[in-house]
């Protein structure tokens, strides 16, 4: 009989995007951490603002957030959001840990950079969730553990509009060797469009009218979050299985 191991515990990191509110992101992170100590992960939460809250310049925070995607786009190094989250994680987050990183708007792309240096780090990523994002290229080695939600209302059909800012597009070589534009060469695998009652603020709105057939945004989104991670831990559990049989 194999006795089944307890996994680390899960830090889960939330970011913020331009010049949100401070305690806008409280109650989504209190339902999250409990929903997966309901279902059995040890987690903890920290709300993290990589380019400053409502109170700071925002035309500082702009060019700060137009700086990073731009040079993420270039492959060049970033300098500012995911820079201090990867600098806030390695501060506070316990090395056994498994990270799940969650980012709202441009909070989302720090969130990214942050997992692409931290996981060159040797930390575990357990996830990287980006919501209401602008479209930034996923590396390759992290194109399974991002999840991207982009908010659409389910009767006027009106989508999110920051997901339009930004590209995953990338040249690839088509056939008689010539280069052509893909639009999603560097998308993530995972991409879900979430029935959302408002517009880009709202993901995380718990009260009326922000409810679609008898949940409101807030419950959506947590509830995608965690079939997505549980869908990703059957899949490891069952990849560990078979591995454990043939002796790899």
């Amino acid at each position: 009989m194999t006795q089944q191991t307890e996994k680390p515990a899960m830090a889960v990191y939330v970011t913020a995007g331009f010049a949100t509110a401070p305690n806008f992101l409280d109650e989504f992170a209190d339902k999250l951490v409990a929903r997966l100590m309901q279902e059995g992960i040890s987690a903890r939460a920290v709300i993290h603002f990589p380019y400053g809250d409502w109170h700071r310049s925002k035309t500082k925070q702009l060019i700060e957030i137009a700086s990073d995607m731009w040079r993420h786009t270039h492959r060049r190094r970033t300098k500012f959001g995911g820079i201090d989250v990867a600098r806030r994680i390695r501060q506070d987050a316990a090395a056994d840990e498994r990270l799940l990183l969650i980012g709202h708007s441009a909070g989302a792309v720090a969130a990214l950079i942050a997992a692409q240096l931290l996981r060159g780090e040797g930390r575990t990523i357990a996830g990287v969730i980006q919501i209401g994002s602008p479209r930034c290229a996923v590396p390759a080695a992290l194109q399974d553990v991002v999840l991207n939600i982009e908010g659409v209302h389910p009767e006027t059909k009106r989508r999110d509009v920051i997901p339009y800012f930004g590209t995953w597009g990338g040249l690839s070589l088509r056939k008689w060797f010539t280069l052509g534009w893909h639009r999603t060469k560097h998308a993530p695998v995972q991409r879900i469009t979430l029935p959302l009652i408002g517009g880009h603020p709202d993901y995380f709105r718990s009260g009326a009218p922000y409810r679609w057939k008898e949940r409101t945004n807030l419950q959506a989104v947590v509830d995608v979050i965690w079939r997505w991670l549980q869908t990703r831990e059957e899949e490891t559990n069952h990849a560990g299985h078979y591995q454990s049989h043939d002796g790899t």
